[in-house]
């Protein structure tokens, strides 16, 4: 035994002799974990599923404002020749972490009309 009074468990102990473990508590102890195991996926399920859809609506949204935008850029007369340009860098401003840039940058010609161009 060690100083906690618990045996230590070494090759001296003749596991024919020490009893089985219990297999309704292993039973017991296995559905305990899957049902917790469960409820937690149903539960991470649900949140992704709610963030999902408050993301698409939100995509949505967007999408309907732009073609709005468009619509009445579209009205103006004489902006079918009208370009302007943007950075590369206010185009990569958006990102999912840090990104490296190049130092130099790079210009485009933008068409409200014809949308993004070189």
């Amino acid at each position: 035994m060690d100083e906690d009074g618990l045996p230590i468990v070494g090759s001296g102990i003749d596991l024919t002799k020490v009893p089985a473990i219990q297999q309704k508590r292993t039973v017991a102890f296995l559905n305990q974990f899957v049902v917790h195991t469960v409820q937690f996926l149903n539960r991470f399920s649900t949140v992704c599923e709610e963030k999902l859809s408050a993301l698409s609506l939100r995509i949505q949204q967007i999408e309907t404002t732009l073609n709005i935008l468009d619509a009445k850029l579209s009205s103006i007369p004489g902006l079918e020749d009208v370009k302007f340009q943007v950075s590369s860098a206010n185009m990569n401003s958006v990102t999912n972490g840090p990104v490296a840039q190049a130092t130099t940058d790079q210009q485009t010609d933008v068409s409200p009309q014809s949308g993004v161009s070189n």
